[in-house]
């Protein structure tokens, strides 16, 4: 099963281009012929401020259901981890739609 991590300024942009339709929770890609179930998430960019990545979360990509069920919380472009501050990409997580 493919999984896909699409930023919130693609989606726009593939958007505006026609290139993709949402319908509630399925993202079609038209020029693909694909589609995914998709849910909010966030693709771990870095450390706020320089800091290190003790928890090994940077690249790694989360829903926002991931992200409650470590306690984590999260903040437009930024998520606060135990004592970690990162900066995040916001977007979607979707699963192909069989």
């Amino acid at each position: 099963m493919a999984r896909l991590f699409i930023s919130v300024a693609k989606l726009e942009a593939l958007t505006a281009a026609n290139k993709v339709a949402i319908s509630g929770d399925r993202l079609d890609l038209t020029d693909l012929g694909r589609s995914f179930h998709i849910v909010p998430a966030v693709r771990f960019l870095g450390g706020g401020g320089g800091d290190s990545d003790p928890h090994a979360l940077v690249g790694l990509v989360k829903s926002e259901e991931e992200l409650a069920g470590m306690g984590a919380d999260h903040m437009a472009t930024s998520v606060i981890y135990v004592d970690t501050a990162y900066e995040v990409q916001q977007g979607f997580v979707g699963k192909t739609v069989r």
